[in-house]
């Protein structure tokens, strides 16, 4: 049993698809390094495993989605990443997650935040990662 996060921060993880979904390629290392120097900057910090950010980059999360111009089921494996922050920070990383969105080269992210789903959608008007090549 996990213990509560403390007054005024919250639990929210979201899913980042280890490959990208264009070309179904592995992302390369640094983007993840810098998905994980942003968190860090924006939550304050990083432990597990009940502190500020758990990352399960060992055991991948198996899932589904449904292809939005096929309507077919597609299968795919993802990073976890579980965050407590400051309810207040929750817009800031959604912010990053759509800089990792376009990063990522992913249509979405699924991200929750205290239950309630608030998945972005890959806006390149948004950015990209700081230190990603392509445009950070």
């Amino acid at each position: 049993m996990s213990a509560a996060p403390a007054p005024g921060r919250i639990e929210t993880w979201f899913l980042i698809p280890i490959v990208r979904d264009s070309d179904k390629r592995t992302h390369v290392a640094t983007l993840w390094g810098n998905l994980r120097e942003e968190i860090f900057a924006l939550a304050g910090g990083l432990s597990e495993p009940a502190g500020v950010v758990v990352i399960k980059d060992l055991e991948l999360v198996k899932g589904s989605w449904k292809e939005t111009e096929t309507a077919a089921p597609e299968g795919d494996e993802s990073r976890k990443y579980t965050v407590v922050l400051a309810e207040s920070k929750v817009d800031d990383l959604r912010n990053v997650l759509y800089r990792a969105a376009n990063s990522f080269d992913q249509k979405e992210i699924l991200f929750l935040a205290r239950g309630e789903d608030r998945t972005v959608r890959r806006d390149s008007t948004k950015g990209f990662l700081k230190g990603d090549p392509a445009g950070g």
